[in-house]
């Protein structure tokens, strides 16, 4: 059973729909008229079903998918998001991944490695592209939030409190 994903136009009508893969997370627009999502695949002995997960690039427009990005069995993407100027899309999947919007294939390497860590949220700074991580450290007591430079470089840590996750910018 995969998911789907419904659109609503002002007035909350249902106008399309459109099924991707199983449990589907964040969801941006990019600089060319795109909608990117990425799933989980859900968990083996889930009632909804287990598959490979998957970054999906969808045309707003004719609201078809684009291009399907398939991980392996194993990996636990998330946390889809865009630079500033909506040309680079950003993803955790133990690690920091970032590719061109454009990009036909997923990068090999990722942007920021693993380091002993699992990176629990991610944003990007919209005006200057430094990249914040969230890291949930014991998912008890103390979380802490990584800044990097667009660059990757990191800049600043900084302790936050319990379990980090969810960033806004305005």
């Amino acid at each position: 059973m995969n998911w789907s994903w419904v659109s609503d136009t002002e007035t909350d009508e249902v106008v399309d729909e459109l099924v991707v893969g199983i449990q589907p997370t964040s969801l941006v627009m990019d600089c060319n008229n795109k909608m990117w999502t990425i799933t989980d695949g859900g968990y083996e002995g889930s009632p909804y079903g287990h598959e490979a997960p998957s970054l999906y690039r969808i045309d707003a427009e004719t609201f078809k998918i684009e291009k399907q990005f398939k991980f392996k069995f194993g990996d636990w993407p998330s946390e889809v998001q865009l630079n500033g100027t909506k040309d680079k899309v950003y993803w955790l999947n133990n690690s920091v991944w970032c590719m061109g919007v454009t990009a036909d294939r997923v990068p090999v390497k990722p942007f920021l490695e693993y380091h002993n860590t699992l990176y629990y949220g991610l944003t990007i700074n919209p005006v200057n592209g430094d990249v914040y991580i969230a890291d949930a450290i014991d998912y008890v007591q103390n979380g802490v939030v990584l800044r990097y430079s667009a660059e990757g470089e990191l800049l600043d840590t900084f302790t936050v409190g319990i379990i980090p996750g969810a960033f806004c910018w305005r």
